[in-house]
């Protein structure tokens, strides 16, 4: 007799509903599987839905914090704030789209369904996680090649940051990523009509199925696992990871002559470098391991038995996938841990506007002030200011002599452009690089200042241009007092020489460098040699117009700008 109580099924797919399967099914293990539901459900409400969401809130708040602090601060540069704001949208898209596919779905729902308007979100949602995923760790990778290739070769990774632009490697990587990650999908999954039944009703929905329900493991392997294994881990993780310890180990071996520079590094860093490095491997390690165990090894991969082995294979799988996307969501938390790291450099934009106004009008007499006032403290460095190899007599006056006062008003104008970079909190790399080039010229020149004499040159400095910003009476409404003048000068002061040691540490590798080679190739290839690697550090100008010193040696003439004053020349001979 036919049951009236159902209507006609359709030709076309039942959408696939493991629970209500056992629910309606009458063999003996649907009693068991029921209860395995059950406390799956129990635990995907908890762990997918309640812990995601809350990881996901603090990823986003944490991405967002190092977001702003990133493009609010002046202690990163140009192109690494460009890498590390891309990290940031990677793992805040990552997170919007985990908190799609599993965090709102498993407290609606707890086991996630897969036909429906579910079927949509993780069409299109999951590859998009592996997408971001796979940015991330490419991102990771090069930021951590160019950090190391800064700190071995600093000359050559110079010259290899001019000519790949930032925002050309961003979009290589995303190019990348989306050949690796979403390329496949319309082959692999498709969007076919179902019919669910509730009561004596059928709905018609939409339903997530593989494409090939036949495919072999032999195409897993050359479509996922391989370029996985190569592409996202765990080749790139050790990349990652053996670099940071290469770049730290080069770090904490730098030195200047004798001086090791290390003394003040926070302790913490390479401590905190290590934890993200080994959370970063374990992350995304499991992943792979999931890779293989379900795609490659066919891991819980058939429930049509009722062999007890295969559906617990097939419960611990859901486990092992939440277990994954959970130490991933928690990765993700590591912006909160990179945005307690980074201090913004603390420079009040107000304090230096005030003193840039007052200083403007008399920056040319500061600036000649303030060399007077440090070849007084130091005469070794007047006859390579005033261009002259003899000692001048004492108590002569400096501050007649032409060049002399040409040097000064380049300081005066120095230090103009300098306030008015922490004024406008602009990305403009051009203080960087002058207080690097100056660096540079302080490494070769034959004058070398002793921490105490640098601590004396800055009280110097900042004293006199406290003392021309009050020789007018603060206004009424109090924009700041004499101690937020003295500590905002100070650390400004700090940030040119923090510049400058960046400039000496990249001459003190071009000058070990630079041995290596004259030991290695004849005399007449070292001027070739000699002049190559300084003209990375000179000002781009006529080569016919470069002056020479008596023995032959090119200068690095950083002058010629107009724009970074020389408290120094390099010496014309060692």
């Amino acid at each position: 007799m036919a049951n009236n109580s159902l209507p006609e099924f359709p030709m076309i797919d039942w959408c696939f509903d493991i629970e209500m399967y056992y629910a309606s099914s009458e063999q003996n293990i649907a009693a068991q599987m029921r209860n395995t539901f059950q406390e799956y459900k129990q635990f995907s409400f908890r762990y997918n839905g309640v812990l995601t969401s809350i990881l996901v809130a603090l990823g986003l708040a944490g991405s967002l914090l190092l977001l702003k602090q990133i493009y609010s601060s002046h202690v990163f540069s140009k192109r690494l704030a460009i890498h590390l704001g891309m990290i940031c949208i990677w793992d805040s898209l990552y997170l919007v789209a985990c908190l799609a596919t599993y965090g709102v779905p498993s407290l609606l729902y707890g086991m996630i369904p897969v036909y429906g308007v579910m079927a949509y979100i993780l069409f299109l949602l999951q590859p998009f996680a592996s997408f971001c995923v796979s940015c991330t760790i490419w991102q990771v990778f090069a930021i951590t090649l160019e950090r190391y290739l800064a700190v071995s070769k600093p000359l050559e990774q110079r010259a290899r940051t001019a000519r790949f632009a930032a925002g050309w490697l961003c979009a290589a990587i995303a190019a990348g990523a989306f050949v690796l990650n979403l390329l496949p999908v319309p082959f692999e999954r498709q969007l076919v009509p179902c019919f669910e039944i509730v009561g004596s009703r059928l709905r018609n929905h939409t339903l997530l199925k593989p494409y090939d329900d036949g495919n072999s493991r032999l195409y897993r392997f050359v479509v996922h696992f391989f370029p996985d294994l190569i592409f996202r881990a765990p080749l790139p993780i050790i990349f990652i990871g053996t670099l940071t310890v290469k770049t730290i180990h080069a770090c904490n071996q730098r030195s200047v002559g004798n001086v090791q520079l290390t003394s003040q590094i926070n302790r913490n860093i390479p401590l905190r470098l290590y934890l993200l490095n080994f959370k970063f491997i374990l992350c995304n390690t499991l992943y792979m391991f999931n890779t293989i165990l379900l795609e490659l090894l066919g891991y819980g991969e058939s429930v049509e038995s009722n062999e007890e082995g295969l559906i617990d294979r097939y419960m611990n799988s859901f486990y092992l996938t939440d277990a994954s996307n959970m130490l991933l969501n928690s990765r993700r938390l590591a912006g909160m841990t990179l945005t307690s790291s980074y201090r913004v450099v603390p420079v009040k934009p107000r304090v230096a506007e005030f003193v840039l106004r007052r200083i403007v009008p008399v920056k040319r007499s500061i600036g000649i002030e303030i060399l007077t006032k440090i070849c007084s403290s130091n005469p070794e460095m007047v006859p390579a200011i005033v261009g002259t190899q003899k000692s001048l007599p004492d108590g002569e006056l400096y501050s007649c002599i032409p060049s002399f006062q040409n040097k000064g008003e380049q300081i005066g104008q120095f230090v103009e452009q300098v306030l008015k970079w922490f004024c406008d909190r602009g990305r403009d790399e051009g203080i960087r690089q002058l207080g690097r080039r100056l660096g540079h010229a302080y490494y070769h020149s034959n004058i070398q200042f002793s921490a105490e004499q640098w601590k004396i040159i800055r009280a110097q400095v900042v004293a006199i241009i406290i003392r021309h910003t009050l020789k007018e009476p603060f206004p009424k409404e109090g924009c700041c007092s004499v101690e937020e003048l003295q500590e905002t000068l100070t650390r400004v002061f700090n940030f040119v020489l923090c510049e400058m040691r960046s400039g000496v540490l990249c001459a003190a590798v071009e000058a070990k460098k630079r041995v290596k080679l004259f030991a290695l190739q004849s005399p007449g290839q070292i001027w070739n040699n000699r002049a190559s690697v300084s003209g990375v550090w000179a000002v781009p100008q006529d080569p016919t117009k470069r002056p020479r010193s008596q023995n032959g040696r090119r200068r690095c003439s950083l002058q010629n700008n107009g724009l970074l004053p020389l408290l120094i020349t390099e010496a014309s001979s060692k």
